[in-house]
């Protein structure tokens, strides 16, 4: 009887986890990345984040301000179990893709800072510094982390 029942459910097909998950747009990404992905913030740590509106979020001119240098100043929601914090990051250069609200980023942290900015001053965490280092897909692999779109060059 052991034998049988051996047979019968070795040949059945096993569960799996998907190698990989696709998601319908930025937003839908970061969600997954608060809610079932480890988004521990310290320095040099590596965090999706979702590019907001500036105008809504910080009451900027732009949704995303081209800076002289042709850099971009954006608003983000860097992931986190609660849903996420704001905070202010340029990208790395002016050599990358060009970003615009609902984009999912790369955002490499730095350190905390004091801002004078009231919407930043509401949580410690929106005093970190960092800068944008790629456009990520909204495709995760579990081997491999978040695909990048499109990295920005230095």
């Amino acid at each position: 009887m052991a034998g049988f029942l051996k047979k019968l459910f070795s040949n059945a097909p096993s569960p799996t986890t998907p190698q990989s998950l696709y998601f319908t747009d930025g937003a839908a990404a970061f969600r997954f990345a608060c809610t079932s992905l480890q988004c521990e913030l310290f320095a040099k740590a590596m965090l999706p984040a979702l590019v907001l509106n500036a105008v809504e979020a910080l009451g900027a001119e732009n949704p995303v301000v081209i800076l002289p240098n042709r850099t971009q100043m954006l608003a983000l929601r860097v992931a986190s179990k609660d849903g996420g914090f704001l905070v202010l990051a340029g990208s790395l250069s002016a050599n990358g893709p060009s970003l615009h609200p609902g984009d999912l980023v790369a955002w490499h942290a730095g350190q905390p800072i004091e801002h004078e900015t009231a919407e930043l001053a509401k949580d410690p965490r929106s005093q970190w510094v960092g800068i944008v280092v790629a456009k990520l897909k909204p495709e995760y692999a579990f081997n491999k982390g978040w695909a990048i779109a499109e990295p920005f060059r230095p």
